[in-house]
């Protein structure tokens, strides 16, 4: 183990203390996207110094996987149920890290490239799983700390003209902000799909309304249909209703994808999370932590010349 090397797992242990004592200094993507390179750069030396690579991710899993526990054991009974779909995709990918480790010694050497990339491809995707999972809990138990916002409400698909329990749980999440704050204005952001009987921000905007929420403070984008476009189309609103703070509320699942598609449009936002029904949430988790990861095309493509780079080097060693 080299003086870097140490470096970084103790920086991963502070780390996972403060997501736990201290969870709202990680409630921006930019916390994210640091973790995740700090990821990169880790496998990436283990895989230099050819340290053992299967010692050190089980390391980083099992110390991941103690401080999550740690993070949700007021709730562990709730989401036990997410808790074991959840594990059942950690031991599916370990299983495929395993079985190409197994593979590389059987075969010739030139043929192990793909292999050795796939080994350090899935590494970094299932210990940054981890930071994902905290920060989603996050998301959804603690209320960005502003006085005065923007809230952008993320639609979701509708089947008559009341929204869903899904959007009704995002709907009441911006309502619950909105209380906390001096000033705010509220943006319900989604358009008409071909199956929807009205736009999904025109749904919500009924809701809003139902509720007590003044007109005048609920502006309608009815233009959007995926969250790229949500924000795009949104940004009109931010422009014509000046706050110092956004907010993004959407499904906790689904914020940090929203918050990194958000940064790629130069919108600077906060995120806030509300529940999602237990029997959808560890399918969507996995989709969008994918959708997430598919945010940062260059440093995927960085990181696998490197790597191809260091077998490639390897094999002439």
């Amino acid at each position: 183990m080299n003086l870097l090397q140490i470096l970084l797992l103790i920086s991963y242990i502070i780390i996972l203390i403060l997501i736990k004592i201290k969870p709202h200094l990680f409630l921006r993507i930019r916390s994210f996207t640091a973790l995740l390179y700090v990821h990169m750069l880790f496998m990436t030396m283990s895989y230099i110094h050819n340290d053992h690579r299967l010692m050190w991710f089980i390391l980083f899993l099992v110390i991941g996987l103690m401080g999550l526990a740690l993070s949700i054991q007021r709730h562990f009974q709730m989401y036990g149920y997410i808790i074991g779909r959840v594990m059942a995709y950690h031991f599916a990918i370990i299983a495929l890290i395993v079985g190409s480790l197994f593979i590389t010694p059987l075969i010739p050497t030139i043929l192990t490239l793909p292999f050795q990339l796939l080994i350090q491809l899935a590494m970094v995707f299932l210990t940054v799983w981890q930071t994902y999972l905290f920060m989603t809990y996050a998301f959804l138990q603690r209320a960005p700390s502003v006085t005065r916002a923007n809230l952008i409400v993320l639609g979701a698909g509708i089947y008559t003209e009341a929204v869903t329990p899904m959007l009704k749980a995002r709907l009441d999440r911006a309502i619950l902000l909105s209380r906390q704050l001096e000033q705010f204005h509220i943006i319900v952001s989604g358009g008409q799909g071909p199956d929807e009987p009205i736009s999904e921000a025109l749904a919500m905007q009924r809701y809003l309304l139902q509720q007590g929420i003044a007109p005048q403070q609920i502006s309608m984008e009815a233009q959007s249909t995926n969250t790229r476009q949500n924000i795009f189309y949104s940004k009109r609103y931010l422009a014509l209703h000046k706050q110092p703070h956004t907010v993004i509320v959407t499904s906790s699942f689904h914020i940090l994808r929203a918050l990194r598609l958000a940064e790629r449009q130069q919108v600077r936002a906060f995120g806030y999370g509300a529940p999602t029904p237990h029997h959808w949430v560890s399918r969507e988790l996995i989709r969008d932590y994918s959708g997430l990861l598919f945010q940062y095309p260059w440093a995927w493509v960085c990181f696998s010349v490197i790597q191809i780079s260091i077998c490639i080097s390897n094999l002439f060693a």
